[in-house]
């Protein structure tokens, strides 16, 4: 007897059955969103921005946690290993999302295989930044006092790539020895530079804005190939001498690998109509940073873009992993 054949397109609906019926009636809970640096920072800001307008077109509370240390590890990875259901989010950064598997040997989690892309939020530019105690100006001022004092001057890292931008600007610069310090999150950071006990930071821009209105932090150049808006007169560190520097950062949503297809979609579309908001669009260029939105998709797309700029990173700066 002829057995009746089961269509493979049929079989695949039914196995999918399950996981598009979960989406529908996502989200039945309150979702929490993983910051994996202290708060206060650019990553922190951006992250919030988006979480305080996601309860209402989702019907649920969402709250947003600090977790900080070992780089963004702690935080990054306490999501990679969540369950991938919609409910644990990540706010991410090129650290914690693509840069620590260039430069870790181990790692809890891998964040190429690990965690996935919901939305992108901003990019946000690197800003190379002294206190105005230190008396310079310029980056060849700066490069002149840090090689008249080796090992003498101290720069911050809130994580894996905002060292690597430092990095990069050392190995660009023909070397100069300095000393690294390592804190939780940009808000420390920010603090001991303020008290002049950092004398370098290479860091995203929205933490800083008001102290370099203040005067009390000095903006020496930015990392793209091109100026800023809001900070028309400081150079880009190609224009201040380094051919070849760029080093750009970026505020997006991410997601256990395995979440839904049709939650992603869904967290993406709302995200996206939040970073188009009036009101969300101004918060964000008053702090710097450019408004991006998209599809998970796209997100994804631009993780793996990222892997590949980053990757060169360390390999001009002749990092070994740690």
């Amino acid at each position: 007897m002829t057995k009746p054949i089961f269509p493979r397109r049929a079989a695949l609906a039914l196995l999918a059955a399950p996981a598009v019926a979960h989406a529908q009636s996502w989200p039945t809970r309150p979702l929490r969103v993983i910051v994996p640096f202290t708060p206060g920072g650019a990553t922190d800001l951006m992250t919030r921005i988006v979480a305080d307008r996601l309860a209402g077109p989702l019907g649920q509370q969402v709250v947003v946690e600090n977790r900080g240390g070992a780089f963004g590890v702690l935080g990054a990875d306490a999501v990679a290993k969540a369950a991938p259901d919609g409910y644990t989010l990540l706010g991410g950064s090129p650290g914690p999302m693509v840069v620590n598997s260039l430069v870790y040997r181990t790692l809890p989690y891998s964040p190429e295989r690990d965690l996935c892309g919901v939305c992108m939020v901003a990019s946000v530019p690197y800003v190379m930044i002294v206190p105005a105690s230190l008396g310079v100006s310029t980056v060849q001022e700066f490069l002149a006092l840090a090689r008249s004092r080796p090992n003498s001057v101290n720069f911050a890292t809130s994580g894996m790539a905002s060292r690597l931008t430092v990095e990069l600007f050392r190995a660009l610069a023909g070397g100069v020895e300095m000393e690294m310090v390592q804190y939780r999150g940009g808000a420390p950071a920010r603090t001991d530079l303020l008290a002049g006990r950092i004398q370098l930071v290479i860091e995203q821009l929205p933490s800083f804005l008001e102290d370099f209105g203040a005067g009390t932090l000095v903006p020496l150049a930015v990392g793209g190939t091109r100026r800023f808006p809001l900070l028309p007169n400081v150079p880009t560190l190609q224009e201040a001498g380094l051919a070849g520097y760029e080093a750009t950062a970026w505020m997006g949503y991410g997601a256990p690998t395995g979440t839904p297809i049709e939650i992603r979609r869904r967290l993406a579309t709302e995200i996206d109509k939040i970073v188009k908001l009036p009101e969300v669009r101004d918060r964000l260029l008053s702090w710097g940073s450019e408004p991006v939105g998209g599809t998970f998709e796209e997100m994804d797309r631009t993780l793996a873009d990222e892997r590949k700029r980053w990757g060169d990173v360390v390999r001009i700066a002749g990092i070994e992993k740690e």
